[in-house]
């Protein structure tokens, strides 16, 4: 590029080091507790509602499906129980992994522990396994760890628009 001619360069303020991850930190992250036992349901509600974290509940599998779809508020984080009446914590997994977006970090809980079931678990879409019973400062711990996978998420997503933007911008200068 000659000396005379202008610098095309994406402004550095654009990308400010934490400030994304930390002005999301400040918006109460959505988390849906999908639990047939009413018990275990409201201990988890008050323990992560304490936390900050706005609590959607469902009794079933599908009122859980009917929350991941809501366009206005879906959960960011999901707390499935495995079984469940209706869609079962299993399936609830698969379809939120089949459909990609928007980005569900999900735990999912269950009495099972063998080996082949974590893995099945897992394979579904459940980014952690909880074992039931469970110790609650484990899954304040877990939700905390999934709570910033989906920050960073949700900011690596909007970084990637901004660069789309800029791009868009690039080419149309180019082209006129």
């Amino acid at each position: 590029m000659p000396e005379d001619s202008p610098k095309k360069s994406m402004p550095v303020s654009w990308f400010p080091d934490n400030l994304l991850e930390s002005e999301m930190s400040l918006i109460p992250l959505r988390i849906l507790i999908a639990e047939d036992d009413p018990s275990t349901q409201l201990i988890i509600e008050r323990a992560l509602e304490a936390d900050g974290y706005k609590i959607q509940i469902a009794n079933n599998g599908s009122e859980a499906w009917d929350y991941l779809n809501d366009e206005v508020e879906p959960p960011e984080l999901a707390i499935l129980d495995w079984m469940m009446p209706g869609i079962d914590g299993i399936e609830l997994c698969r379809r939120i992994k089949d459909r990609k977006n928007p980005f569900v970090y999900v735990i999912l809980l269950t009495a099972k522990t063998e080996s082949d079931d974590i893995i099945e678990g897992l394979e579904a879409g459940a980014h952690e396994f909880l074992a039931k019973p469970f110790n609650f400062n484990v899954l304040r711990a877990r939700v905390a760890s999934g709570a910033r996978i989906v920050r960073l998420e949700k900011a690596l997503k909007l970084k990637n628009s901004i660069l789309q933007d800029y791009i868009d911008k690039l080419e149309r200068e180019s082209m006129g």
